[in-house]
C-alpha cells in the first residue's frame, strides 16, 4: 500500500483536493470495471487517477468522473500501479467504491451531467436576454446591488465584484472584460462597471497614498520588530490610531520589541515592512493576506474596526497570518499543534481541537517546557533545517477573554511531530511520510482557515499546493509518530523514547 495526493478536478466529486489517496497494488487481483485506478499513461510521466469503464483484449479504457470523454490512450495492466481504495482528510478515512458499486456511481454521475447539459441550452437564451436588458439589475434596491472593490494579489491590484460577502466576478486583465458567475449577471449593470483605464487610475492613487503613509511612518520611526528563524525580519507599523492599538496588542501578545528607530538593514538584511490600517468600509471578504515577497518587501494590511465582525480576535489572527503566509512562501507552514521543548529540542503535539493538546501540555514535567498549547509556526532556514516558533492562542482573545503572551521569537529546532490520540494506555508508533502528510494537511488547514479569504479559485489552489509541497518536505525530514495518551500515564516518556533522550 502507498499514499499519493489528489490534485485537479477530473475526479470530482469522488475525489477532491487536498485529499490523500490510499492506493492498494493489484498484485494477483483482477482489474474490475468501476475501479478508481492510479496509473502512468504510456506516453507520459505524470500519474493519473481515473475510473476503469471498459476492459477489452486491446486494452483498458478509463474516464474521469467529472469528464465527458474517455481517455484517448488504452492502458495495459502494467501501466496501472494500484486501486484507490480510500481517501484521507486528516485522520478521517472515506472509502472509494470500486467494482459494481463504482460502476453504479459512475453511471449516476454521467446521467447527472447529461441532465445538466440538456437543461442549460434551454435556459441559456433566456438568461442572456435578461442579462442584456438589465431589467432585474435596475429594479434591485441600491443596498442589495453588487459592489466593486479593489483586491491585491500577486503583486497587482484587481477589480472584484461582491454581492453581500460573496465574490461573484472579477475583471480579467488579459481579455479586458468582466467575468461574472452565473446567475449573478442578472443583478449587474454592465455599463456601470469600471474598466482597464479606471483600474490603472485607481492603482496609481492607491500606490501613491500608500507610499505617502510609509514615508510618514519612516520619518516618525515607530515600529514593532519580529525576527524569525528562516532569516526573515519584519518591521510592523500602524497607519492610524485604531491600528496602533491593534499593533500594540499584537506586539504584547507576541512579546515583540518596540523601537523608536527603524533597525538598520545591515543588522538583519532587507526587512519586510507591514503597514496596518483600519478601514470601516473594508468587507471581511476583501481582507486578503498580502505577501511581502511579491511587493518588494512592503505590504499593507487593511483591517475592519474592532467592533465589527470578529472583533479584535479576527484582526489579530489576520495580522499573524501575514507572517505565516510569508513563512509558507519560504518553505514553512503553520500547524495546529502545541509546542514543547526539552534540552533544546522541540516537538509538536498535533491534534484536532478538543483532543487534549492543552491538557497534555500542562501535564509535562520538568525538564520539559510547554511553549504554546494551540498553534506552532514551522519555518525552514537556509540550510533546510526546521525550526518551530510558539504561536499565540488567539481564541483566548475572543469575547474579552484572558488573552496572554507568548515568546514568539523563541524558536527551537524541530525534532519530532506527535499526533495525539486518547487511549487507555500510553503508546507511540512511528508513521511513514505519506501517512504523516495526510494528518498534517488537516492540522495545517485548521491553522490557516482564514488565509484563502479574498482569493480566487486558482490562487487558492496554488496556495494549497504550495502548502502541501512544504508538508511533504517537512515529513521527509522530521520524524512523525502517533502518540496514544492515557489520562494518568507518563506519555512524555514515550516521546523521550522516540527521540532517544531521557531515561
Amino acid at each position: 500500500m502507498f499514499f499519493a495526493a489528489y490534485v485537479g478536478p477530473s475526479m470530482n466529486p469522488t475525489l477532491c483536493e487536498p485529499e490523500m489517496m490510499e492506493i492498494m497494488p493489484y498484485d494477483s487481483r483482477p482489474l474490475c470495471v468501476g475501479d478508481v485506478v492510479f496509473f502512468l499513461p504510456p506516453e507520459g510521466d505524470q500519474p493519473v487517477i481515473h475510473r476503469i469503464v471498459r476492459v477489452t483484449p486491446a486494452g483498458i479504457s478509463t474516464l474521469g468522473d467529472n469528464n465527458t470523454r474517455e481517455d484517448a490512450l488504452l492502458l495495459q495492466p502494467k501501466n496501472i500501479k494500484g486501486q484507490v481504495v480510500a481517501a484521507w482528510r486528516g485522520q478521517k478515512r472515506r472509502k472509494i467504491a470500486g467494482g459494481l458499486q463504482g460502476r453504479l456511481t459512475s453511471h449516476w454521475l454521467r446521467w447527472r451531467r447529461i441532465l445538466d447539459h440538456g437543461v442549460s441550452p434551454l435556459l441559456h437564451p433566456l438568461y442572456q436576454a435578461l442579462s442584456h436588458w438589465g431589467l432585474i439589475a435596475r429594479l434591485l434596491p441600491a443596498p442589495f446591488r453588487p459592489r466593486v472593490v479593489v483586491f491585491h494579489a500577486r503583486g497587482r491590484d484587481q477589480f472584484q465584484l461582491l454581492l453581500g460577502q460573496r465574490i461573484i466576478g472579477r475583471y480579467e486583465d488579459h481579455a479586458q472584460r468582466w467575468q461574472i458567475q452565473r446567475p449573478f449577471h442578472l443583478f449587474v449593470d454592465g455599463s456601470a462597471l469600471p474598466r482597464q483605464q479606471d483600474r490603472d487610475k485607481l492603482n496609481r492613487q492607491v500606490l501613491t497614498e500608500r507610499q505617502r503613509t510609509m514615508n510618514h511612518l519612516l520619518t516618525k520611526e515607530v515600529w514593532h520588530n519580529l525576527v524569525l528563524a528562516d532569516g526573515s525580519h519584519w518591521e510592523i507599523a500602524a497607519g492610524d490610531e485604531e491600528a496602533a492599538s491593534i499593533v500594540s496588542q499584537l506586539g504584547c501578545a507576541m512579546q515583540l520589541r518596540g523601537t523608536t528607530g527603524a533597525i538598520r538593514s545591515s543588522d538583519y538584511g532587507k526587512p519586510c515592512r507591514l503597514l496596518v490600517e483600519v478601514d470601516a468600509h473594508t468587507p471581511v471578504t476583501d481582507c486578503y493576506v498580502p505577501l511581502a515577497s511579491e511587493n518588494d518587501g512592503v505590504v499593507a494590511c487593511i483591517l475592519s474596526p474592532s467592533d465589527h465582525w470578529g472583533g479584535p480576535h479576527f484582526n489579530l489572527v489576520r495580522l499573524s497570518l501575514v507572517f505565516a503566509r510569508e513563512a509558507q512562501a519560504r518553505g514553512g507552514v503553520l500547524i495546529h499543534g502545541a509546542l514543547a521543548e526539552r534540552d533544546g529540542m522541540g516537538v509538536i503535539l498535533a491534534a484536532p481541537g478538543g483532543t487534549g493538546k492543552t491538557t497534555a501540555s500542562n501535564r509535562l514535567p520538568a525538564p520539559w517546557r510547554s511553549l504554546c498549547d494551540d498553534t506552532t509556526l514551522v519555518v525552514r532556514d537556509s540550510q533546510a533545517n526546521y525550526w518551530a516558533h510558539p504561536w499565540p492562542t488567539w481564541s483566548r482573545f475572543l469575547d474579552g477573554g484572558p488573552g496572554g503572551t507568548w515568546d514568539v521569537q523563541n524558536a527551537v529546532p524541530l525534532k519530532g511531530i506527535f499526533f495525539l490520540a486518547q487511549a487507555v494506555e500510553d503508546r507511540v508508533e512511528r508513521v511513514g511520510p505519506g501517512h504523516a502528510v495526510s494528518m498534517l494537511v488537516e492540522c495545517a488547514e485548521q491553522a490557516t482557515m482564514f488565509m484563502p479569504i479574498g482569493l480566487f479559485k486558482e490562487e487558492i489552489r496554488a496556495l494549497h499546493l504550495e502548502r502541501f509541497n512544504n508538508l511533504c518536505a517537512l515529513a521527509r525530514v522530521v520524524p512523525a509518530h502517533v502518540l496514544d495518551v492515557s489520562l494518568t500515564g507518563a506519555f512524555w516518556q514515550k516521546i523521550e523514547q522516540a527521540l532517544g533522550v531521557g531515561h
